[in-house]
């Protein structure tokens, strides 16, 4: 299960604040009226509907608020465009916009990759003809709703058709690719990176420029020049990706709305630019999405290239250390045939000493254990997955740290769900990736002054165990959320910086998904999917 299907069902499970509600209509009246420019006659249809794309952006994220979606409609209607004529037609095509602009959002959560906003060139085919077929058919039912009450305008329907079409689909390529960066953390904190580089502000410094030199020549011959509009749009996305290209699509488009409303220009020439502002934001979101699938098949590549360096040396450390730990095991075993022989030793020291001989025979075994298995996972990505039963994984994790969180004076709190169910896993291999996410919590916990409790969660959530590692650490730095996951430089002296990669590996290796969350605590958490208990090996490892 994707992270945001399990953010989806939580909020679709919230009760919606009327406040938002509320303000939500307000951001979506002010809008409304901003864009409603160069009406057409009796339609009220503009060049420009960027509503729409803040309807559906909002269903997006909550398919509940249809109703929100609906009012915002009715309002716009009364309060912009004035007290309609016939209020039945009014309530049926506000009616049938709502319920299209639901089934637009819909299509797009089912289409669309829900872990990165158009994260490929198929999301950006999809995006674009959903958005284009969804268009065409709010302006067809639209324009029925009035033509069949004896509303419509003089002229040509297919043109009030075409016009309504234009203007919505326009109003969705520019904004809709916006509210998307914005709603996905990912790209909205390369949106963010975007903006505090100077190359951002300059090509918005030459895109303001461009306009003034199409639009402010005088005249209606504005095509002659327009195609330099193409010019800040490919250079943006071809150096900051999608978020870029959606953040200079948005500048160009409001400077054209300026721009015709301060020069004197036809509708139809409004129209005909708005034709044109469509393929400069197409251009700029295809360019923005190969560059971006570019960057993130180099960083695949380079991780894969650290982890098969890794592969190669965990297959040398179990080739030197298999000698070594089983000698050791060897002198722990006759550590223990020695003090249980030496008779005159008190009996609670000697019980003592076979106790602490134990412990290291123990160790040495798991130590040889989880060297074996990561060679294995290496070198075929194998996984020997056995019914385990997962509260003994997360106390014996815990247990190893311990004895390092007393030292460092750091306090933990184990809030694991009672009775958990079986789940089929690699124990060493989750092990290892549970000890190095605690491991990493007391790193950050050592180095805040915020405070000194790391907190591990463990219970089930939409039919998946879900294990939470909860620090109060200094978080992590923005930049670095995007390549959070993938191999490169560590942070930690004499770090390889490939411990997190791996533990990404390992658990969607199992069925799972591993994540971070930022927020009042820094929260490293994995999902693995959990089974029915009817057969198989079950061991309390």
């Amino acid at each position: 299960m994707q992270k945001t299907d399990l953010i989806q069902s939580s909020r679709d499970s919230r009760q919606i604040p009327w406040q938002m509600a509320i303000g939500y209509v307000a951001i979506f009246l002010l809008l409304d009226w901003v864009s409603f420019i160069r009406p057409l006659q009796g339609l009220n249809i503009t060049p420009w509907s960027p509503q729409s794309a803040l309807a559906i952006a909002l269903l997006l994220w909550n398919r509940h608020w249809l109703w929100v979606v609906w009012i915002s409609l009715l309002t716009a209607e009364l309060f912009v465009r004035g007290v309609p004529s016939d209020w039945l037609v009014v309530l049926t095509s506000t009616t049938a916009l709502s319920l299209i602009y639901a089934a637009i959002a819909h299509s797009l959560k089912l289409k669309l990759d829900q872990s990165l906003a158009l994260a490929t060139q198929l999301d950006l085919s999809w995006f674009t003809a959903i958005v284009v077929v969804g268009s065409l058919l709010s302006g067809v039912i639209y324009i029925s709703a009035f033509s069949v009450a004896g509303l419509g305008v003089s002229g040509s329907t297919y043109e009030a058709i075409a016009r309504y079409w234009i203007g919505d689909a326009v109003g969705l390529l520019v904004l809709l690719p916006v509210l998307l960066v914005l709603m996905d953390s990912m790209r909205r904190t390369a949106l963010i990176h975007t903006l505090k580089n100077g190359h951002c502000w300059v090509i918005t410094v030459l895109t303001c420029l461009l306009l003034w030199t199409v639009f402010g020549t005088g005249g209606n011959d504005h095509f002659k020049y327009f195609y330099l509009l193409f010019l800040p749009i490919v250079w943006i996305s071809a150096k900051f990706g999608v978020s870029g290209a959606a953040f200079i699509s948005f500048v160009t488009q409001l400077g054209l709305i300026l721009a015709v409303q301060s020069v004197p220009n036809e509708d139809l020439t409004v129209f005909e630019l708005q034709v044109l502002m469509m393929a400069i934001s197409l251009t700029g979101l295809m360019i923005g999405v190969v560059v971006d699938e570019r960057t993130r098949t180099q960083t695949q590549l380079n991780s894969s290239l650290r982890l098969a360096a890794a592969g190669q040396m965990a297959a040398s450390l179990a080739h030197e250390l298999s000698q070594p730990l089983t000698a050791l095991n060897n002198y722990a075993q006759a550590c223990q045939i020695l003090v249980t022989q030496a008779n005159e030793l008190p009996v609670g020291r000697r019980q003592q000493l076979i106790d602490v001989t134990q412990r290291i025979v123990n160790d040495v075994d798991r130590a040889g254990m989880v060297i074996k298995r990561l060679r294995d996972f290496f070198r075929t990505g194998s996984t020997n997955l056995q019914l385990v039963n997962p509260t003994h994984i997360v106390h014996d994790a815990i247990q190893v740290h311990l004895r390092r969180m007393e030292t460092l004076q750091l306090r933990l709190e184990a809030q694991i769900q009672e009775n958990l169910p079986m789940v089929r896993m690699d124990p060493v291999q989750i092990s290892v990736v549970l000890r190095n996410l605690i491991d990493n919590a007391i790193d950050a916990t050592s180095l805040s002054n915020a405070g000194n409790q790391i907190i591990i969660r463990a219970h089930m959530h939409n039919a998946e165990l879900l294990i939470e590692v909860q620090d109060n650490g200094p978080g992590v730095d923005m930049a670095r959320l995007p390549s959070l996951f993938d191999a490169g430089a560590s942070d930690k002296p004499g770090g390889m910086g490939i411990g997190l990669s791996i533990c990404r590996a390992i658990v969607e290796a199992h069925g799972g998904r591993l994540w971070f969350e930022s927020g009042e605590r820094s929260c490293f958490c994995f999902t693995l999917p959990t089974v029915d208990v009817d057969d198989g090996e079950v061991t309390n490892a």
